[in-house]
């Protein structure tokens, strides 16, 4: 059994910018988000960014599901740590809870679940995948990575180098 992809906002509001919503559905897997998440990505979104109606609908299909974290001491413990948000909490709580991957790009967020144990990874982890099964082609990843960044998504110099060098081998 696979399992379930527990996502952040980054992924769902840079995939749905750039215009890449649909490959939420090539992922047979289950979905989730957390409600503080759509309360960032949907509600506050809806005020100045188009992207937000395309995520309200991914969910509103339940393509991507909406589930409260239940583990409320793990929860508090995560709270406790500085810089680590709500909603990147409430993922990783999720996650922890489904035995699940957490997508998110924020590295406190990332480093968090590894301390914890929980798998990890981020939107390019995504994208890769779909190029391994033949769905996307490396243009079309370059293209779309491209186009993240420029529309304000974060990749350091280390990441973008460690992409390319997935494509070289």
């Amino acid at each position: 059994m696979r399992k379930p992809l527990v996502l952040d906002a980054t992924p769902i509001i840079y995939l749905c910018k750039i215009g890449l919503s649909h490959i939420f559905n090539e992922f047979p897997e289950e979905k989730f988000t957390v409600p503080k998440v759509v309360e960032q990505v949907v509600t506050h979104g809806k005020i100045g960014a188009p992207n937000a109606f395309i995520a309200e609908d991914i969910i509103k299909k339940s393509i991507i599901k909406i589930k409260e974290p239940k583990n409320i001491e793990f929860i508090t413990l995560l709270s406790h740590i500085p810089d680590l948000h709500p909603g990147e909490i409430d993922i990783l709580a999720l996650a922890n809870d489904l035995n699940g991957i957490a997508i998110t790009d924020e590295s406190i967020a990332r480093e968090v679940a590894r301390i914890y144990g929980i798998e990890t990874h981020g939107t390019i982890y995504l994208l890769l995948r779909l190029f391994y099964r033949g769905k996307l082609t490396r243009k079309q990843i370059k293209d779309a990575v491209d186009h993240m960044i420029s529309t304000g998504w974060r990749l350091t110099a280390e990441e973008y180098a460690k992409l390319i060098k997935e494509f070289e081998t």
